[in-house]
């Protein structure tokens, strides 16, 4: 029983005398990013990778696209705030349904660009698809089959279990 009061005691004062979980407030200090990490050739690469040589450069194509849809996703939620301040500074219920109606059209604009996205995504997939030699493309569409399979038999219900 002694034994068993020593393993739980300095856990329980562990737990006990700090609070918070948040390390700057154990250390009583802000840490901010390191300034060389943020001024680094990666900070303004899409999704933050060095350029190595086993991994080829994002094609000047795609990086443009990137960049578009990364500036449509920026005017998006600036505006999406504007009207989410508007609303908030509403003064009338008719003020705030035609703001909330200003926030729907805005959304559904951003999700038939999306979409649009996707679906273009989806068709030059399909060419470079179309470029492979076959060996490649079986083994594309094999992986695609078995990520599907995986995926319905995640989503099958469990009752089947019983």
């Amino acid at each position: 029983m002694v034994f068993g009061l020593g393993l739980l005691l300095p856990s329980a004062w562990a737990q006990g005398s700090s609070g918070s979980t948040n390390i700057a407030d154990r250390v009583a200090r802000i840490i901010l990013p390191d300034p060389a990490s943020l001024n680094s050739s990666t900070a303004n690469v899409p999704g933050g990778r060095p350029s190595r040589s086993e991994r080829p450069e994002f094609p000047a194509e795609l990086k443009l696209r990137l960049r578009s849809f990364e500036s449509l996703r920026e005017v998006y939620l600036a505006r999406q705030e504007e009207f989410r301040k508007k609303l908030r500074g509403a003064a009338t219920d008719q003020d705030r349904e035609r703001i909330r109606a200003q926030l729907l059209v805005l959304r559904e604009e951003w999700l038939d660009k999306a979409r649009a996205f996707k679906e273009e995504t989806r068709t030059r997939l399909e060419e470079i698809k179309g470029e492979l030699s076959s060996k490649y493309r079986d083994a594309l569409d094999a992986a695609k089959r078995d990520a599907s399979d995986a995926a319905a038999e995640h989503k099958r219900p469990r009752n089947d279990e019983h």
